[in-house]
């Protein structure tokens, strides 16, 4: 929905081939449930997670980010114990219920000595920021980005998603970061 892709589908050749739209390959689950909802929980999820990463060839890449939800549940520590050399980048929004949340990740990840990369702000409301609170916690702290409602109508088109003041944001921090 975020790139507008439609009618784009995996191939099939000794695995899944993903889909590659502006020079992004991805794979999503919805790819197997028609766009339906995947009520899944426990070792279901876990057993999506496995096929997806042991049938998907995805060739030579410079990153793969897997999207998960918020906290340490069982997607992650499936990732973890899956991807060799898996590094963590958090994203968060300054609610203190997000903010609590990230600290307890922050611990479990700390804990079993995953990398953090660092920690990005998203949807900043004004100049606050969390940035003094997430250095306490010893980690980087990349940068925020403010929210911006012009997003949501340059959902769908990749070339207005980069005109967006969420993208000019986002390269800042991805500049700083290098």
């Amino acid at each position: 929905m975020i790139l507008g892709v439609k009618d784009v589908f995996p191939e099939e050749d000794r695995g899944i081939l993903p889909p590659e739209v502006n020079r992004l390959k991805f794979m999503s689950l919805v790819y197997f449930t028609g766009g339906n909802p995947a009520p899944l929980r426990g070792s279901d999820v876990s057993n999506a997670i496995i096929e997806i990463l042991a049938i998907t060839r995805w060739e030579a890449l410079d990153y793969l980010i897997i999207d998960m939800p918020p906290g340490l549940g069982d997607p992650a520590l499936d990732v973890i114990r899956l991807i060799e050399r898996v590094e963590f980048l958090l994203v968060t929004t300054a609610s203190r219920l997000a903010t609590e949340v990230l600290k307890k990740e922050l611990q479990v990840l700390q804990q079993l000595g995953i990398p953090v990369i660092g920690v990005l702000e998203n949807m900043r409301l004004g100049e606050n920021s969390l940035r003094e609170e997430i250095l306490k916690l010893q980690v980087p702290f990349l940068g925020a980005i403010d929210f911006d409602r012009d997003l949501e109508s340059a959902l769908g088109d990749a070339s207005a998603l980069l005109q967006t003041g969420f993208a000019r944001m986002l390269a800042r921090v991805m500049q700083c970061t290098t």
